[in-house]
């Protein structure tokens, strides 16, 4: 059919030619069937040249693919002469490749013919689509990222959608989780989390993951605020469940802030700003809850984030405001005051001063108690390297402190610094310290109590205490809480507690501190008792050590019994 007059096989000569080019050639005639195609093109479709010579498109390819061939090649038979087209084919092997088919007419022996140059760009789609997917996708969860995030929370704002909440969610206590496990128990952590939050929400919702420990999840049509309420609930619960990390169980929980919005003019960064100061306050009302966005929150953020600079300036200029108090530890036995506890104040260039109890929780929940109790400790430490007679020092250790950076070598470092005798110093320490990882906590006291300073149970008896506590690590003292000592006149619940502190003392062989004395009926009562130790406003407050110093502290030492101003 193609052959020239004078017998020259034009077509054998054509088709060798053809067959040497890599890229899948055919001809086509108006009535759409294969007259000619190279190797490559029986290759790529999967047939012998026989099979595919002289049939039509439709017993080849399914019926919506062969309407696309279709129209591109009336297109061309039209007298447009050349078409290019991104098409979609199924093979011989049921898969569906994606190609570029390149036509141009042609006239040969009075008769027109389309001939097709086929690419195939299926892998360049399939890595063009992954590359979409990675830049809207986290890599480590599969869920979607903040851009992609983003993407539809502006989506929201421009649609039709009436009603929606934004939750943000982070993971409390995942860094200790890497430092304790390794970095590979918090990738699993976290994978193993963006599951649950996946399989708690909607169809509608999406579930992102922003970076680190921080999720997001956007709820679409949310006008009931049950709904987002109902959420909250669920996501607490599923991340207070255990978590089996490569045969370890590890105890998490969540902090989650809620910013409800609706048609009024709120972009996309301001929305997810109040679902951080939400987010922010959840964390510092204690964490492993859920707070709402209102604007007396976000004012109430606004002021503590301003505290929380200013903390963090009075830190880098090497603690500029901060002062020590010194509160006496009594002898219940001699009356001779035995050491003291030192108390942190902080005396703020507007706000005057401040006590530890407004500004340590922020201090926690920004990081920098790490710094704070470093310098508590250091300061604590070069005042008692100086007194006359030389008394114990106990300072507060908080469980941040345990979990990030090596605490057993900084005190190493401060004691060696200032040149106190470890073994006046004392360190209290919560049972949260061995509550959140009683192996790593047990440890750690065992290397600091090597250095010859003694370790305090503070607080015994406010929260998940256990007497187990004291098999896994052998303590030179536990303080009574002073919410017991305040109670134990009047509530038998109370005095039995603070009774049986005090017979497990003499039974571990092991000082009892009772705290908050403020009465001589309690102090009688302590004495009686047995108690070892006493500290409380009766003895004194917490004061400047310079009221005690020189000669004051001396005669306090040798007087026996201490008299308060």
């Amino acid at each position: 059919m193609l052959n020239s007059p004078e017998g020259y096989d034009r077509a054998a000569h054509v088709q060798a030619i053809i067959d040497v080019i890599p890229s899948p050639i055919f001809v086509k005639n108006k009535a759409h069937r294969i007259v000619m195609l190279n190797s490559s093109a029986c290759d790529f479709f999967g047939h012998s040249r026989e099979s595919l010579l002289n049939y039509p498109d439709n017993t080849l390819f399914p019926a919506d693919e062969v309407r696309v061939f279709h129209d591109a090649d009336d297109r061309v038979f039209t007298g447009n002469g050349d078409d290019e087209n991104e098409e979609q084919i199924t093979d011989a092997a049921g898969r569906v490749r994606s190609v570029i088919t390149r036509k141009r007419l042609v006239q040969l022996d009075d008769a027109e013919y389309l001939v097709g140059v086929v690419t195939d760009i299926t892998a360049y789609r399939e890595s063009q689509a992954h590359g979409h997917y990675l830049a809207f996708h986290d890599a480590l969860t599969g869920l979607p990222n903040r851009a992609l995030l983003t993407e539809r929370i502006e989506q929201a704002l421009l649609g039709s959608v009436q009603s929606y909440a934004l939750l943000y969610i982070d993971l409390d206590r995942f860094k200790a989780v890497n430092d304790i496990h390794g970095h590979q128990a918090g990738d699993e952590l976290i994978q193993k989390f963006g599951a649950r939050l996946s399989s708690i929400v909607r169809a509608s919702d999406t579930v992102a993951r922003l970076s680190g420990d921080e999720f997001a999840i956007l709820l679409p049509h949310a006008a009931d605020k049950e709904v987002a309420e109902d959420l909250c609930r669920r996501v607490l619960a599923a991340a207070s469940q255990a978590f089996e990390l490569s045969g370890v169980q590890v105890s998490v929980s969540a902090s989650i802030g809620v910013v409800f919005a609706g048609p009024e003019s709120l972009d996309e960064v301001e929305l997810q700003r109040r679902a951080d100061v939400a987010l922010y306050r959840a964390k510092g009302d204690g964490r492993g809850c859920s707070r709402v966005f209102t604007e007396a929150l976000d004012q109430a953020v606004r002021y503590d984030l301003v505290f929380e600079a200013d903390l963090r300036k009075a830190l880098m200029a090497g603690g500029r405001g901060l002062e020590l108090h010194y509160q006496p530890l009594v002898s219940l036995v001699t009356g001779q005051v035995e050491g003291f506890e030192a108390l942190i104040r902080w005396q703020h260039p507007t706000r005057g001063l401040v006590m530890p109890n407004d500004f340590i929780p922020m201090a926690e929940a920004s990081g920098l108690i790490i710094q704070l109790g470093e310098w508590v400790l250091t300061k604590a430490c070069a005042d008692a390297a100086s007194w006359v007679p030389p008394l114990h020092l106990s300072v507060n250790v908080s469980p941040l402190q345990f979990a990030h950076g090596d605490l057993a070598a900084m005190v190493e470092r401060v004691v060696g610094q200032s040149g106190i005798d470890p073994a006046r110093l004392e360190l209290e320490i919560t049972e949260g310290v061995l509550v959140d990882d009683a192996v790593r906590g047990v440890a750690l006291l065992n290397r600091i109590r090597a250095l010859g300073v003694r370790i305090v149970l503070d607080d015994f008896g406010t929260g998940y205490s256990s007497l187990s506590y004291f098999r896994q690590f052998p303590f030179d003292k536990v303080k009574i809480d002073r919410s017991f000592v305040a109670d134990m006149l009047t509530n038998s619940h109370a005095r039995s507690i603070v009774e049986a502190v005090i017979s497990l003392g003499r039974g571990l062989e092991l000082q009892v501190v009772a705290e908050g004395v403020e009465t001589m009926d309690q102090l009688a009562l302590l004495q009686e008792q047995g108690c070892a130790q006493a500290q409380g406003y009766l003895i004194s407050r917490p004061m400047e050590i310079s009221f005690f110093v020189g000669s004051a502290l001396r005669a306090v030492s040798e007087s026996g019994a201490y008299t308060a101003p």
